[in-house]
C-alpha cells in the first residue's frame, strides 16, 4: 500500500474516531518511539475500576487459572515492569527472543528472525482485548500493515473461570489473522513486563525494543508506528 493511500485511510480513520467520540491518544516521538502513553487509569487489581473511563484493564494476581501446555522458551534477559510513560527504561534495549506454540501446536517465534515486530498481549476476559482485536484485526484486512513488518499476539493470563473462555474460540470468531503464541504460566508476559491489558510491544529489526504502551491504542497511532518500524525507526 502508498503512504498516499495509507494517509488518506489514516485521515478518514480520524474523522470516523472523532465522529463516535473516541479520545484520542498521544503518539509516541516517531522519531525514537520513546515516549508512549497509557491511556485512561487501569482497573486495579481489586477489579474495582479507578475510572469509568478506563482503557486498560491490570492483570490478574497468579491466583488465575491457566491452560495447560509447555512454557515457551526465553532467551535474553527480562524488560522492566512497564510504569512510566516517559523515559522507559527498555526503550533501546534488547527485547527477550521467544520460541513457543499456537493454540494447535505450531511454532510461533518472538524476534530472532531481523524483522521488526509488534507484539500485542491479550487476555481473553479484558473488555479492552475485545475492543481492540477487531479494530486490529479490520486494519489488517485492510492493508494497513507494511510489507516487512510482523504482528505476533500472545495469549495468556487465561482463567477458565473468566468470561469468554477458551481465547482460541473468541480469536477465532473475530477472524484474527496474526499468529498467536500460548503462555501458559505467564512467563512470556512477565519477561516483557506486562502490567495490564491489552499491551503492545514494538521491536525493531535489530531486536531492539522501540517502544511500550497499554490499553486500547487508536488504529491511526498503531498505522504510523508500523510505517516508522517499516522506515528502520
Amino acid at each position: 500500500m502508498s503512504s498516499s493511500s495509507r494517509q488518506s485511510r489514516r485521515d478518514a480513520a480520524r474523522r470516523r474516531e472523532q465522529a463516535a467520540g473516541r479520545p484520542r491518544w498521544l503518539l509516541p516521538a516517531l522519531a525514537v518511539l520513546a515516549v508512549v502513553v497509557v491511556g485512561g487509569a487501569a482497573v486495579l487489581l481489586s477489579g474495582q475500576p479507578s475510572d469509568p473511563g478506563a482503557q486498560s484493564s491490570a492483570r490478574p494476581s497468579a491466583s488465575g487459572g491457566s491452560v495447560t501446555g509447555d512454557a515457551p522458551t526465553i532467551t535474553g534477559l527480562s524488560l522492566v515492569p512497564f510504569e512510566n510513560p516517559d523515559g522507559d527504561a527498555a526503550v533501546g534495549q534488547p527485547a527477550p527472543t521467544v520460541v513457543g506454540a499456537s493454540f494447535d501446536g505450531r511454532s510461533v517465534a518472538i524476534g530472532g528472525n531481523g524483522r521488526p515486530q509488534m507484539l500485542l498481549f491479550l487476555a481473553h476476559w479484558c473488555s479492552h482485548c475485545q475492543a481492540e482485536v477487531p479494530l486490529v484485526q479490520a486494519w489488517l484486512d485492510q492493508g494497513g500493515l507494511p510489507d516487512g513488518v510482523d504482528v505476533v499476539s500472545v495469549s495468556t493470563s487465561t482463567d477458565p473461570a473468566a468470561p469468554n473462555y477458551p481465547p482460541e474460540e473468541w480469536l477465532a470468531r473475530e477472524g484474527w489473522t496474526p499468529p498467536v503464541m500460548v503462555d501458559p504460566t505467564g512467563s512470556v508476559a512477565t519477561a516483557f513486563g506486562l502490567p495490564a491489558f491489552p499491551y503492545f510491544v514494538f521491536v525493531n529489526a535489530d531486536g531492539a525494543v522501540a517502544g511500550r504502551m497499554t490499553g486500547e491504542v487508536p488504529i491511526t497511532d498503531l498505522d504510523a508506528i508500523a510505517d516508522q518500524l517499516a522506515a528502520g525507526g
